[in-house]
């Protein structure tokens, strides 16, 4: 049995190079056939991208953004003219919250100067009414107190203007009133006093805030000997009568501050017109004045709120007639005066 045998048939260069360029030129109409299928459907979901994919083979992953997050998105200029307006509203709500906490801060500082002025009109009330005084020569037998004080006089030391003291106030105000004299005391904690040396005036007062800046203020003082200190002031007093032996030691550091930022303070007596108190020793306050039929005494008191006293560069500030009648605030009561 004869094998027959089969001898592979030579192949040519050029068949080889035939089918290579048909093989790569089936690939590439098959690439572009892939193309233009990718290209039709990108043109039927969005015209204006096809530009952008020019060059760029559709078989490759191409992340297409969607229409509808292209539309919601935010351009530079319109997160810009956000942000300016944002910043406009916060920084009109920070000065509205300044002018609040500005007008809170001063309602609470008016508020205060109004209970100081209350409390300084009750003090004064309270001293006033007891107040002790007693004419020069007298016949009562309850004015004698005691053989050795006969016909002894006990005054009361009053100034319209603060003008006709024997005694010098440190810093007094200029045209304020002040009023010094003897009252019963009732009796404080352990301590007994039934008597003490009492007096009102306006006097400027400087003081340094915790920034170190020095403020100066008028203020309503309240001068105030016991009982156990002012002995010795009467016993002088009765030994020479001098202004000083009986009020002493009147000094606005020491001395207590019942008002702050005082414009004025004013002590007006109705009393007889041929004998009226005048400034300097009085013994006695007559009545039947044309005014008024009695003993009475007006006190008024005139304060400034601290925001606007603050704002005060010189002491002549404060008593400046437009200042006062424009920024001041006045307290005005009337007290029934003892009859001596």
């Amino acid at each position: 049995m004869n094998k027959e045998h089969h001898t592979p048939k030579p192949v040519s260069l050029g068949a080889s190079l035939q089918t290579n360029i048909k093989s790569r030129f089936d690939s590439s109409a098959s690439l572009n056939t892939q193309e233009r299928q990718c290209t039709s459907t990108l043109t039927a979901i969005h015209p204006s991208i096809l530009p952008t994919l020019s060059g760029t083979f559709c078989h490759r992953s191409v992340k297409v953004p969607s229409p509808e997050r292209e539309l919601n998105a935010f351009t530079l200029i319109e997160l810009m003219a956000a942000t300016t307006v944002l910043s406009v509203i916060l920084l009109m709500m920070v000065g509205m919250q300044d002018q609040m906490s500005k007008a809170w801060s001063n309602s609470n500082l008016r508020t205060d100067a109004t209970r100081e002025a209350r409390a300084a009109a009750g003090l004064i009330s309270a001293d006033i009414s007891s107040l002790i005084y007693r004419a020069d020569q007298f016949t009562d037998e309850k004015m004698l107190l005691a053989g050795c004080l006969s016909n002894k006089g006990l005054p009361f030391i009053y100034s319209s203007n603060g003008l006709g003291l024997e005694f010098s106030i440190p810093n007094q105000q200029t045209n304020s009133s002040c009023l010094f004299f003897a009252a019963t005391q009732p009796t404080r904690g352990i301590n007994y006093s039934d008597f003490a040396l009492v007096g009102y005036y306006v006097a400027a007062t400087t003081r340094t805030n915790i920034n170190g800046f020095a403020t100066t203020s008028f203020n309503l003082h309240r001068y105030y000997r016991p009982a156990s200190n002012s002995y010795m002031n009467l016993s002088n007093w009765f030994a020479q009568r001098q202004m000083t032996n009986l009020i002493s030691g009147v000094d606005p550091e020491s001395d207590e501050i019942l008002a702050r930022n005082v414009a004025n303070v004013s002590f007006l007596f109705f009393n007889s017109d041929t004998t009226p108190v005048t400034n300097g020793i009085n013994f006695s306050n007559p009545c039947g004045g044309t005014v008024y039929q009695g003993n009475k005494l007006q006190v008024s008191l005139t304060i400034y709120p601290t925001d606007v006293a603050q704002k005060f560069s010189g002491t002549n500030n404060w008593t400046q007639v437009g200042n006062i009648q424009k920024f001041s605030r006045a307290f005005e009561f009337r007290i029934d005066w003892p009859r001596n």
